[in-house]
């Protein structure tokens, strides 16, 4: 049926500049606290965003019924507003194909029982714990067309789990999200929580200061997601609010660190195109330590006498490109070889409460949360207190010792997912504890 409306709206604008994107998800979700399933939700999202564009002038309304009638009075809406605004002396037109590889996938059904015992088989390993959490289930849809020529669909499913598992004064934490329900090991992931909940009991109070740290890979993905944010879009370049300005083509972080907007890599899950129709692509950001590239859209990309770079969010935006796909590249290590190598340090499962200090120092702080550990003569021991960190990104990844050969999807993300490994950084600054 939406097909049918896009090309209808196509049709009726013929002249224009004009882009419709659709954007639909069957979403399922089961939560439970306390041990116990408590909701299921299940609903289907859907959106669409029609674009007209008027002598460089922009006009957008969005609706999420799909009658002539509706269709109708959003065009003519959108024709009004887009005579009224303010032209865009920096537009370019709407892009033309470009050849995407598209292949319909088909969505698995999954039934309210089957995520419920799935969430109990997981409740049921934690023992006599307290287990809190959500399992859900996204199939999400992406069809945009457009007047010159645009017409491509694409499909994803994200299956994730996330949970905390509580034991008096004491927490363990584990997020994973799979293309498939099946990959996933609930039986595993709760012995992993319950394990630190456990040994998390009577915590210990360190003092603020420098410590060498081993990140596992949720905490790694709160740097790296954030990192995403504060500079590798040519916009934030080209307004200079980016920590990259003046330093392309210089190193900025260890040799060790290799960042890439990876939308190819096996594990990656993300639409082959973005939300302007353009196909996603491979950029390496830093390479070997080195800053590289940023990533573009449509616009930036004819700013730049570049090619996009398959980037775009929703048009228009004030955000501009940004990468979708953020991918730190593995190296050879394993958490176990971080730990024994480790004299004393903090072993640290997640951050907690990130917010952004310095976006051009790439300044940070927050919490550790839910399983942080002491570390003497390579053996993890007494549970600490969680501390609060201030911390420049990149000071973080210019003092990186060890990177894990595991990949893993993150939970921190703002697109699609991140994907990282485990880190050992030789300099972390902790700022306070708490009480």
């Amino acid at each position: 049926m939406y097909k049918d409306s896009l090309e209808y709206i196509i049709d009726k604008t013929r002249g224009m500049d004009v882009e419709c994107l659709f954007i639909s998800n069957k979403r399922i979700l089961t939560r439970f606290a306390n041990s116990y399933i408590h909701q299921n939700v299940s609903v289907e999202e859907t959106e669409l965003s029609i674009r007209v564009v008027i002598d460089s002038k922009t006009g957008k309304v969005t609706v999420n019924q799909f009658s002539k009638d509706v269709l109708d009075s959003a065009i003519e809406r959108a024709i009004a507003m887009a005579k009224i605004a303010p032209p865009d002396p920096e537009y370019f037109g709407l892009p033309s194909p470009i050849t995407v590889e598209t292949k319909k996938k088909e969505y698995k059904e999954i039934s309210p029982e089957v995520l419920a015992q799935k969430v109990k088989d997981f409740i049921d390993a934690t023992g006599n714990l307290n287990a809190s959490g959500a399992l859900e289930v996204n199939n999400i849809t992406m069809v945009i067309v457009n007047s010159n020529g645009i017409s491509l669909e694409d499909n994803l499913s994200m299956v994730s789990l996330e949970s905390v598992v509580q034991d008096n004064d004491s927490s363990g934490y584990v997020y994973t999200m799979e293309k498939d329900l099946e990959d996933i090991d609930f039986v595993s992931l709760a012995n992993i929580a319950s394990y630190k909940a456990r040994k998390g009991r009577n915590p210990i109070e360190l003092s603020p200061g420098y410590y060498t740290v081993i990140l596992e890979p949720q905490a790694v993905g709160t740097l790296i997601s954030f990192l995403g944010l504060m500079g590798f879009g040519a916009k934030q370049f080209e307004e200079k609010r980016s920590f990259l300005v003046g330093k392309l083509g210089e190193k900025i972080t260890s040799d060790l660190i290799s960042i890439w907007d990876y939308p190819s890599h096996p594990k990656t899950i993300s639409f082959l195109f973005d939300f302007e129709g353009l196909p996603r692509k491979d950029v390496a950001l830093i390479d070997k330590g080195v800053a590289k590239n940023l990533v573009y859209d449509f616009k930036y990309a004819k700013k730049a006498g570049r090619e996009s770079t398959g980037n775009s969010l929703p048009q228009p935006n004030t955000d501009g490109p940004l990468p979708f796909n953020l991918t730190l590249l593995p190296g050879d290590s394993s958490l176990e070889e971080m730990i024994t190598s480790t004299k004393r340090g903090i072993l640290i499962t997640r951050f907690h409460y990130t917010n952004i200090v310095d976006p051009i120092k790439t300044i940070i702080t927050g919490m550790t949360r839910d399983g942080t550990f002491l570390i003497e003569d390579g053996e993890v021991m007494t549970p600490v207190k969680n501390m609060r960190f201030t911390q420049s990104i990149l000071e973080a990844l210019n003092s990186v010792e060890l990177i894990g050969k595991d990949i893993f999807r993150a939970g921190e993300h703002f697109i699609f997912p991140t994907l990282v490994p485990a880190l050992k950084i030789d300099r972390f600054q902790f700022t306070g504890v708490t009480r």
